[in-house]
């Protein structure tokens, strides 16, 4: 069966059908349906190309708007030790927006497990990277140190210390696991990148000092890789590891001139000149009543990015040590805090609250650690 259409200048006009045996063509005016419906289909696909492509159109604009949208602002989870000026230049943004994008009031207290926005960085971890190693297990054996196995696996004291609860890091026993971060899942094999540890047995009027002199390691390091927890009491045939990545800082020239400190413990104040201009000028802490911060010149004579201590169980950040007091170092450190990361003297700047040390507030101690060096003085007044 065939169907005619009759076209007019104005109109169109379906025709009864008739039998296909008897379809003839009658001139231009009559075409076949068959005809129109295809001139319909190809109107309707040429249609929808165009919407398709205007939709692609708007996905592509929406596509290349979105990575500039998401890369306004991250998320960062504060961790033990950081600090705001820390976490600012490690996404490469000011200190100041941070605290606007957070509503901070007191750039000092920020807190473990606090989320900030951090403004105008794109989220840690966004980039593709390979699938996160797996952890590994260590067996301690006698005489070993967290310290000396952390070494070993090329990872930090704290974080041995957190991935096993491990409050006190001086007290490990033979035959505990510990489970290694899976960034140091593997112990280094290469001799030329890590440096094989030595041993040494002390002998009859051997001082710590003196062994720490020998190998171009400080004290506290060797105290540290020993679990030694006073560096005045060690015994002959004592068997010491000496840590191979440990030397001990070589004096630095300070830049642009010579750099000075100076405590007021009667006006709890710290100051830090260069030559003669003031560069800071802060409230810091000295020691409590019985546990006095001593006074006098000293000089910095070691630097670390965090210490423990191990008599009051607590990590002290960006330390300075100046003197000995008995068999305990003392020095200058950031706002100390205990293993589970709760801050200790969060509100007490400008008091006397410490254990002889002097305390500065979290981002005065990292601006005084990044430039302080071996050697520059530390003078001490009432």
């Amino acid at each position: 069966m065939v169907y005619y259409v009759e076209s007019t200048a104005h109109q169109a006009v379906f025709m009864t059908p008739v039998p296909s045996s008897s379809f003839s063509y009658e001139g231009p005016n009559r075409v076949s349906l068959g005809v129109l419906n295809k001139s319909l289909e190809v109107c309707m696909m040429s249609n929808m190309r165009r919407l398709i492509l205007a939709l692609v159109f708007a996905v592509l604009l929406i596509a290349a708007a979105s990575p500039i949208a998401l890369a306004q602002s991250a998320t960062h989870t504060v961790k033990a030790g950081e600090t705001l000026s820390g976490i600012a230049q490690r996404y490469g943004v000011s200190q100041q927006a941070i605290i606007d994008a957070n509503g901070i009031g007191n750039a000092s207290l920020i807190y473990v497990g606090q989320r900030l926005a951090i403004p105008g960085a794109a989220e840690e971890g966004a980039a593709s990277s390979p699938a996160a190693p797996v952890s590994a297990e260590h067996v301690v054996s006698a005489g070993e140190t967290l310290a000396a196995i952390a070494t070993r696996y090329g990872v930090s004291v704290q974080t041995l210390a957190e991935a096993n609860a491990i409050t006190d890091p001086s007290r490990i026993v033979a035959g505990q696991r510990l489970t290694i971060p899976a960034a140091g899942a593997a112990p280094a094999a290469s001799a030329s990148t890590a440096p094989l540890t030595s041993e040494y047995v002390v002998k009859s009027g051997d001082s710590l000092a003196q062994i720490a002199s020998e190998y171009g390691v400080t004290v506290m390091a060797l105290a540290a890789a020993n679990g030694i927890d006073n560096p005045s009491q060690i015994r002959s045939g004592q068997r010491l590891l000496i840590p191979a990545n440990a030397a001990a800082p070589a004096a630095q020239t300070a830049p642009q001139g010579n750099l000075q400190m100076t405590v007021s413990i009667g006006q709890q104040r710290c100051k830090v000149y260069r030559d003669e201009q003031l560069l800071y000028n802060w409230p810091c802490s000295t020691g409590r009543a019985g546990s006095g911060t001593k006074t006098g010149t000293f000089y910095v004579q070691s630097k670390y990015r965090e210490a423990w201590g191990s008599r009051w169980g607590f990590y002290m950040p960006y330390w300075l040590g100046i003197y000995w007091a008995g068999g305990s170092e003392n020095g200058i450190h950031g706002l100390p805090y205990e293993p589970g990361g709760y801050p200790i003297w969060g509100n007490s700047l400008g008091t006397p609250v410490t254990f002889g040390c002097v305390l500065l507030g979290a981002n005065e101690s990292a601006t005084l650690w990044e430039m302080a060096y071996i050697g520059m003085p530390v003078v001490i007044t009432y």
